[in-house]
């Protein structure tokens, strides 16, 4: 005698749906990462624009300056030379929020030896609400970034 057995059992529907939803964590935590890395990636963009200015300043002998804009979520770094000439304008749109600096008109001015007259603290935040803080250091004008955890 033959059985025919037309349904399907517990076993089969529980291997179903962790399948699923294994398939579905995956593509949400790769969504959450990418964000994470986009985030990261401006930071660090940041981070190098502040290095390549100071540096800048340095092998060219002459101020150079990095507007920071909290109202306007962007910086502008500018030559100093007879005028001021903006050379980059970089506006954050990948979850970076600048929230507000303590350098003093928040612009932070490089001279010949690379030492900056607006030393401080800028702080950012991500689109977690996780504050970042990027130090400038004073006399030697070093780049430092401190994330809250």
């Amino acid at each position: 005698m033959r059985k025919d057995n037309k349904g399907i059992t517990i076993i089969e529907i529980i291997i179903v749906i962790s399948i699923i939803s294994t398939i579905l964590m995956i593509s949400t935590f790769r969504g959450i990462s990418v964000l994470n890395f986009k985030e990261r990636k401006e930071l660090l963009e940041f981070k190098n624009d502040i290095c390549y200015t100071r540096n800048k300043a340095i092998v060219e002998s002459k101020l150079y300056s990095i507007d920071i804009r909290p109202d306007q979520n962007l910086y502008i770094i500018y030559s100093h030379g007879r005028t001021k000439k903006a050379i980059k304008r970089k506006e954050f749109i990948k979850g970076i929020k600048i929230r507000y600096t303590n350098i003093k008109s928040d612009e932070i001015v490089f001279n010949y030896t690379g030492a900056p007259k607006g030393a401080g603290a800028i702080f950012l935040e991500n689109r977690k609400g996780q504050e970042i803080e990027i130090t400038i250091i004073p006399a030697t004008g070093k780049v430092n970034i401190h994330f809250d955890r």
